[in-house]
């Protein structure tokens, strides 16, 4: 069995990035950011087609592998958060826009959850249970299950994601440059550490109820301790593995030992990783380095992160699909406002205020929350999956178009491409046709007349 895994994952990484290459080129065309291709490809070789390739049994001993992937890319995010920390304005506006997102996004599922799935309102002791009013015959209040909680809040920090190198590989193809570019990639920068926060809390919280009859201990020391788990593995890698001279291996060492107390205090190796990578980028000398050599995995994680959402997405029945469509429509109503509010609010010296439209598309890191939740929650992977899967899927029609408009109504987009082959077009033109010039032509081989010769020109032969 275990060499029968190891054939079908090579096959499995060699027929994603075959297929997902064919597809990228197809997605450049349509103007596709956030890699939903690559879920698509996921989808067509997993367990809901006839002829899948991969059965739930075959991915379910993929997990090791896929808590190594979750893990690379919140060590990569919690490198990165050092240049967006170095500009704090910026960086406070996307937290605050991000913690904005969360709140309407995670109250709304919160809401829709439990409404939809009566069971959640017979939870004997629920995390939150506040009387509001009473009208004689019943008694309103504000009512929220565990597990409810954890799904609302994993669903608001997945909508709180903007894609980065959504930003970069459009400002590079439209040639976009200044501080609207800088602003818009410290916004999503800033919002994907909150949202792996939030993430880490809400399954810290999960696990804390689990672990209180065992401990003692509440949801806050539980998300503590977790915290500090992540920081020792990052301090470690500074004091003792950060000099030695293979630092690609050593630092994959420390994103599988940092995976590894993620899955055994029963969290997502996201939020543990982004920990270490935190204290990694704040302590060691060698982290712009480390960050250069790792950006070139960012890509390939994030692939077959993409693959292995979409093998796992089972799609939701009846009227559950009313939380997708909620989520799509609040993430990307809430995104708008919050991000103009906290703009205008943080950010000084900045004429661009509405740059919520060049923040809507999602990119690996949203399907990664997921995938994580719906590891260590099957009974739900399928709710948040489709709910997280699908809106991304909508959102890429028109993410890209509102990214550019941003760009462009801020004045970051710059002609040149066009006036240089302009010019180049009129100079073709006369070098064809040097009568459509504005001189006369000269004959050939003809020099032009000096004042001099002039002069004798006009002078009589004595």
């Amino acid at each position: 069995m275990e060499d029968n895994t190891t054939l079908i994952l090579v096959a499995l990484i060699v027929f994603a990035f075959v297929v997902s290459r064919l597809l990228h080129r197809y997605a450049e065309r349509v103007a596709l950011v956030s890699g939903i291709e690559y879920a698509v490809v996921g989808v067509l070789i997993g367990p809901l087609m006839p002829w899948g390739l991969i059965d739930e049994d075959t991915l379910r001993s993929l997990d090791l592998l896929i808590s190594l992937l979750l893990g690379l890319l919140g060590f990569l995010v919690g490198l990165h958060a050092r240049e967006a920390l170095r500009r704090f304005e910026h960086f406070l506006a996307g937290s605050f826009a991000a913690l904005i997102v969360v709140v309407v996004v995670g109250l709304t599922v919160l809401g829709m959850v439990q409404w939809l799935e009566p069971s959640y309102l017979a939870d004997p002791t629920p995390m939150v249970e506040i009387p509001v009013f009473a009208d004689g015959t019943r008694l309103y209040q504000l009512w929220a299950a565990d597990d409810a909680l954890w799904l609302a809040l994993t669903l608001g920090a997945a909508a709180a994601i903007a894609s980065s190198t959504a930003i970069e590989a459009t400002a590079q193809r439209w040639r976009a440059e200044g501080p609207p570019v800088v602003l818009l990639h410290d916004l999503a920068s800033a919002g994907q550490i909150i949202a792996i926060l939030v993430f880490g809390a809400a399954l810290s919280g999960d696990r804390a109820i689990d672990a209180a009859d065992s401990y003692g201990l509440s949801l806050v020391e539980w998300s503590l301790l977790v915290a500090v788990a992540g920081g020792a593995t990052g301090l470690l890698f500074t004091l003792f593995i950060g000099g030695t001279k293979d630092l690609y291996l050593a630092t994959i060492g420390v994103v599988i030992f940092a995976a590894g107390i993620g899955a055994a205090l029963g969290v997502s190796p996201l939020f543990v990783n982004l920990v270490a990578g935190l204290t990694v980028a704040a302590t060691s000398g060698h982290s712009e380095l480390l960050r250069g050599n790792l950006d070139r995995l960012r890509r390939p994680v994030a692939i077959l992160l993409m693959v292995f959402a979409g093998i796992a997405w089972r799609p939701v029945t009846g009227w559950l699909w009313l939380i997708p469509a909620a989520y799509l429509v609040t993430r990307v109503g809430a995104r708008l406002l919050a991000s103009r509010f906290t703009v205008s609010t943080f950010v000084h010296g900045v004429e661009l205020r509405r740059v919520g439209g060049g923040l809507i598309g999602q990119g690996s890191l949203a399907a990664a929350i997921a995938l994580s939740y719906a590891q260590g929650h099957p009974e739900g992977g399928s709710l948040v999956l489709s709910a997280v899967l699908v809106p991304m899927l909508i959102t890429d029609l028109f993410a890209v178009r509102t990214l550019r408009q941003v760009l462009a109504n801020a004045g970051a987009i710059r002609p040149r491409a066009k006036v240089e082959r302009e010019d180049s077009e009129d100079a073709s033109v006369e070098r064809l046709d040097p009568h459509l010039s504005s001189e006369p032509a000269e004959p050939a081989g003809a020099q032009p007349a000096g004042p001099a010769e002039a002069n004798h020109e006009d002078e009589e032969p004595k």
